[in-house]
This record gives structure tokens, C-alpha cells and sequence, in this order.
């Protein structure tokens, strides 16, 4: 049926045609195809390098982003409490110098009172001299001088403790 012979032949002029094609390639084609998977795989590494070293720096700008981030809400913060002290502080001296104001208001409406309250016991002692002097007159009938009469009457309202 088959003659083993050409397959013997056949396989042996295969080995022959592979190795020469080996050693063709070989000579001008490897170096060239060994060279360009080279250069190939290491532009991949470089690639694959230059994400990492690209994820590294966005982590890191990330966490600087994150860091200024929080100093800025500090620093509001911070602002606001002193804002917040510092507004206190002036309703403080707001409430302090209205209370000192009303103090003085009040203690110049009682330096007024009080001379208003001398005024009128003044106005009053006078009435009552000169009523006083009115009634002595009548009483005694006698015409006196009234200034003596006035001074009589204020001496003894001074002595009775009538001011």
C-alpha cells in the first residue's frame, strides 16, 4: 500500500528544509525579531513603569490635595472661633460701656433729684416762713420788722430740724 520509503524520504528532506530555514532565519531574521521583542518588551516595561511611577505621583498629589484640604478646613475653623471670640469680646464691651452709661445717667438724674429735692424744701421753708410770719403777724398784731421776723422763723425751724 504505502512504500515507507518516501515517507522516510520525505521526513528526512522535511528535517533538512526546516533546518535550513532554521539557520536562514537564524542569520537574518533573528537577531532582527530578538531585537524588536527587545525593544518591544522593554517599551511595554517603560509604559508600565511611567503608570506606576504616574499612579504614585497622583497618590501623592492626592494627599496633598487631602492635607491642604484639611489645613484649609483648620484654618477656617480657626477663623471663625476667633471671629467668634472676638465678636463676643466686643458684645462684651458693648453690654459694659452701656451698663457704665446708664450709671452715670442715673446718677446724674439723682445729683439732679437731689438738688431738685433741696430746691423744693428751700421753695417750702420759704412758704412756710412766710406763712409762719403770716400767722405770728395776725397773732401778735404787732407790726415788726419782717426781715427780724424772717430770720426768728428760720432760726427756729433750724432748731426743730425742719432743713
Amino acid at each position: 500500500m504505502f512504500d515507507l520509503a518516501i515517507f522516510e524520504n520525505m521526513f528526512f528532506w522535511a528535517i533538512i528544509n526546516f533546518l535550513i530555514l532554521y539557520l536562514i532565519y537564524r542569520k537574518f531574521f533573528f537577531k532582527k525579531v530578538t531585537a524588536f521583542m527587545e525593544k518591544r518588551s522593554k517599551m511595554i516595561q517603560e509604559q508600565l513603569d511611567f503608570a506606576a511611577k504616574s499612579k504614585e505621583e497622583a497618590i501623592k498629589l492626592k494627599e496633598e490635595y487631602e492635607n491642604i484640604l484639611s489645613q484649609a478646613h483648620a484654618k477656617a475653623n480657626e477663623i471663625v472661633q476667633n471671629a467668634m471670640i472676638e465678636a463676643q469680646k466686643q458684645a462684651d464691651k458693648i453690654i459694659e460701656d452701656a451698663k457704665l452709661e446708664a450709671n452715670k445717667i442715673i446718677e446724674n438724674a439723682l445729683k439732679q433729684l437731689d438738688i431738685e429735692k433741696k430746691k423744693q424744701i428751700n421753695e417750702l421753708k420759704n412758704q412756710f416762713v412766710s406763712i409762719a410770719l403770716l400767722a405770728a403777724s395776725k397773732v401778735i398784731e404787732k407790726n415788726l420788722n419782717t426781715e427780724e421776723n424772717r430770720k426768728i422763723v428760720e432760726n427756729i425751724f433750724d432748731e426743730a430740724g425742719v432743713a
